[in-house]
C-alpha cells in the first residue's frame, strides 16, 4: 500500500511502544549470504556467506542440515559456479577491494585452492561459463589492456590458457555465455548503464553478428542460449519503458517477445527440461515470482511472501527451485520452493544475534510529487512507539548507483538507525531504476539537478508527516549517495544538523579522470566529459562550495576503492580543515568501494552511531 505523509498519522497510531536497544555487533551477527549454486547431482547448494567475518564459500544439503565451510580466503569471494560434472566449484575473489577479481577451483568437501588466472594478476576477470563436459571455462580479461576485455579458455585438466577472440573496441565487450557444442559465444558490449547491444559470435566462421543493432538507448543483457543453440533468449526494453524477454532464432534472424508484464522483468531462468519458465517482477522495490508454462501458456504466481527474490533456479529434477528471499524483517536465507506442494522451505538461518523479528521495523511505500510534479516513489522508516510530536531527529538516505533503487528489503543499516530512535526516509530519485527508462535516464548528465530536488523533496516530506524536528535531521549516502550528501550540505546547507559522507565523489572532473579505463567512454555520457563539460562539472562538483558548509560532517573511505578512489575524500577533507570545518575523517586500510568485512562494519557503524548521537539527538 503507498501512503502520503496525509494518511501516514493514522496508519502508524497504533505503533508498540519503545523496543530494547541492540549493540552492533548484535546486527552484524547476522549472516549476509549472496549467491548459489546448486552441485551436479542436485543434492548439495554452495553459497556464500560471512559466518566466518569475511564472505566464503559453505555448503549446506538441499533439504536442510548441517553446513560445511569450503573456503578459507582472507578476501571477499564474489560469485561461485559448480561445474556441471564434477563436484568442484570455480569462484572468484580480488585483493582487499581493488575489483581485480581472479579465479580459483576448489572440491566442494574444501582443501587445496588452485589458482585459474594467475597470469591476469593485477587485471580484471569476469567468468562467464563452464563446458558441457566441464573440463574448460570461458572468461573475460583485461590483461593486454586495462581498456578492452579479450576472452581466454582454460583446460581444467592441463591449466592451458588460450586467447581466443580479442576487442579493441572502446566499449567494453565482455562473455555472458557459451553454447553446449562450444561453437558460439554470446557477448554483451557495454555503452553505459542504459545502454548495451548483444553480439553473437561463430567461432567456426569467425562472424559476429550484433542481434540488437539499434540507435539511441537499450538495455539488453542476461542473455543465454537454450540447450540446442538455436535461441538466444535475453531482457531488453526496445521500444518499451520496462524491460521483458525477448528471443532471437539464431539461423532465420527472427526476434520478438517471449514474456512482457507491466513491470521491469528483473530475472529470469528455465527449467532444466525448458518446458517451464520462471521469471521475476520488479513491481515498485517488491519482487513477484511467476511460473510460466511454455506449452499452454498458463502463469501462475508463486506463494512467496512479500518481499525481495535476488536469485533463483531449478533444480536438477525441475521439481523445486532453490532461491534467496529476503524481506524487511527476514535478512536473506536460502528457500527452497516445492513446484506441486506450493510450499516454500527454509534452508539457511542468518538470524542470529538474539533480535527478534517482532523489533525489526516494517517501511512503509511512499510517494510524493517533486518540484516539478514528478512522482517519486520510496521507503519511510519509523520506529516503533514514535510519537508523531514533531520532536524525532530524521535521516535522509540518497542511494549509490545513481542507476539503483531502495527496495522492500531487509535492510541492516536502516535497522540499526530505527533502532537507534532515527526516522530513516530513503527516495528513489530520478534516475533510480525500476520505473521505467524514461525515469531512469533523467540523471544523465544532470547529476547534481533535478535528482538533488527530489531528495530535498524527501525532506520536505519528513516535515509534513508530523513525527519531525526540522533542526534534527542529518543526511547520509554512500558513493553516488555520498556525492548527493556533499551535494545537499552545499546547496542547502541550512537544512542539515549534520552529514555523513561514504565514498562519496566530491569533484566530478577528478572523479572522471580516476575511474577505471573501461569506465571511462560510458561516463561521458552519463556524467559528462571532462573537456567539453568542463565548465558544467565545476559547477556540479560539491568541493566548489566548501565555505558553504555550515554542518559537522563524517567521511569514511576504503582506501583500496577503485570506482571512488580514496583522493575524492581527501581532497574533501583537506579542504574542510583548511576552511576549519568540523569534519571525521576515517580510512579503512583494506577495504575497497564497500566493506566486506564484519569487522569493519562494526567499525564503521559504531563511528557513525557516534557521530549521530553527538551531533543529532
Amino acid at each position: 500500500m503507498l501512503m502520503t505523509s496525509q494518511n501516514l498519522n493514522s496508519a502508524l497510531k497504533n505503533s508498540q511502544p519503545n523496543m530494547k536497544q541492540y549493540t552492533i555487533s548484535q546486527y552484524f551477527a547476522i549472516r549476509a549470504i549472496v549467491g548459489t549454486s546448486v552441485s551436479p547431482d542436485g543434492k548439495t547448494i554452495a553459497y556464500i556467506t560471512n559466518t566466518t567475518g569475511i564472505p566464503n564459500i559453505w555448503t549446506i544439503p538441499i533439504n536442510g542440515g548441517w553446513a560445511n565451510q569450503v573456503t578459507l580466503e582472507s578476501n571477499a569471494v564474489s560469485s561461485l559456479f559448480y561445474s556441471p560434472k564434477k563436484n568442484e566449484i570455480v569462484f572468484s575473489t580480488d585483493n582487499m577491494g581493488d575489483e581485480n577479481h581472479q579465479l580459483f577451483l576448489v572440491s566442494d568437501k574444501g582443501g587445496e585452492v588452485k589458482a585459474l588466472t594467475s597470469a591476469h594478476t593485477g587485471s580484471q576477470t569476469m567468468f562467464c561459463s563452464f563446458n558441457k563436459k566441464g573440463d574448460k571455462i570461458l572468461f573475460s580479461s583485461n590483461k593486454r589492456d586495462p581498456r578492452f576485455f579479450d576472452s581466454y579458455v582454460v583446460d581444467l585438466n592441463t591449466g592451458a590458457e588460450t586467447c581466443i577472440a580479442e576487442f579493441n573496441d572502446p566499449f567494453p565487450i565482455s562473455a555472458i555465455d557459451w553454447s553446449r557444442d562450444e561453437r558460439f559465444i554470446l557477448y554483451q558490449k557495454f555503452y553505459n548503464n542504459s545502454n548495451h547491444d548483444i553480439l553473437l559470435y561463430d567461432t567456426k566462421t569467425g562472424e559476429t553478428v550484433n542481434i540488437t543493432e539499434h540507435s539511441g538507448r537499450m538495455k539488453n543483457g542476461g542473455g543465454m542460449f537454450n540447450k540446442k543453440a538455436d535461441t538466444i533468449y535475453f531482457l531488453s526494453d526496445y521500444e518499451r519503458e520496462f524491460i521483458a524477454l525477448a528471443y532471437y532464432k539464431v539461423k532465420t534472424g527472427e526476434i520478438g517477445w517471449a514474456q512482457a508484464e507491466k513491470w521491469d522483468i528483473s530475472n529470469y531462468s528455465f527449467s532444466n527440461d525448458e518446458k517451464n519458465l520462471l521469471y521475476s517482477i520488479n513491481e515498485s522495490g517488491t519482487s513477484r515470482l511467476k511460473l510460466k508454462n511454455l506449452k499452454t501458456g498458463k502463469i501462475k504466481n508463486l506463494k512467496i511472501p512479500k518481499g525481495n527474490c535476488s536469485s533463483f533456479h531449478f533444480t536438477k529434477d525441475d521439481k523445486k527451485i532453490v532461491l534467496i528471499f529476503d524481506s524487511p524483517q527476514n535478512p536473506n536465507d536460502i528457500y527452497v520452493y516445492d513446484i506441486k506442494k506450493e510450499k516454500l522451505n527454509q534452508v539457511t538461518f542468518s538470524m542470529i544475534g538474539g533480535i527478534p523479528k517482532s523489533d525489526f521495523t516494517v517501511p512503509q511505500s511512499i510517494k510524493y510529487n517533486s518540484v516539478d510534479g514528478l512522482e517519486i516513489n520510496g521507503f519511510l522508516y519509523i520506529p516503533k512507539g514514535m510519537k508523531p510530536d514533531g520532536t524525532n531527529p530524521a535521516i535522509v538516505w540518497p542511494h549509490g548507483g545513481p542507476e539503483w533503487q531502495e527496495k522492500n528489503l531487509f535492510n541492516k543499516y536502516f535497522q540499526i538507525l530505527t533502532n537507534r530512535g532515527y526516522i530513516v526516509i530513503a527516495p528513489n530519485f530520478r534516475g533510480s531504476t525500476g520505473y521505467g527508462k524514461t525515469f531512469q535516464s533523467m540523471i544523465y548528465k544532470d547529476w547534481g539537478g533535478n535528482e538533488f530536488k527530489d531528495v530535498i523533496g524527501a525532506y520536505n516530506y519528513l516535515l509534513e508527516t508530523g513525527y519531525v524536528d526540522k533542526n534534527k535531521i542529518a543526511v547520509v549516502g554512500g558513493s553516488f549517495g555520498g556525492f548527493m550528501t556533499l551535494t545537499c550540505v552545499t546547496k542547502a546547507p541550512e537544512l542539515w544538523k549534520c552529514a555523513i559522507d561514504i565514498f562519496g565523489p566530491s569533484n566530478l572532473i577528478t572523479f572522471c579522470n580516476s575511474i577505471p579505463e573501461h569506465w571511462k567512454p560510458g561516463v561521458v555520457e552519463l556524467v559528462g566529459d571532462v573537456e567539453k563539460d568542463k565548465d558544467f562539472l565545476m559547477e556540479r562538483s560539491p568541493i566548489n562550495y566548501i565555505d558553504n558548509i555550515t554542518a559537522p560532517m563524517l567521511i569514511i573511505q576504503g582506501k583500496n576503492d577503485p570506482r571512488v578512489v580514496k583522493a575524492e575524500s581527501d581532497q574533501m577533507v583537506e579542504k574542510l580543515r583548511g576552511s576549519n570545518k568540523e569534519v571525521d575523517y576515517k580510512v579503512l586500510e583494506d577495504e575497497g568501494h564497500g566493506f566486506s568485512k564484519v569487522s569493519n562494519q562494526i567499525l564503521v557503524w559504531n563511528m557513525i552511531c557516534d557521530f549521530l548521537e553527538k551531533h543529532l539527538k
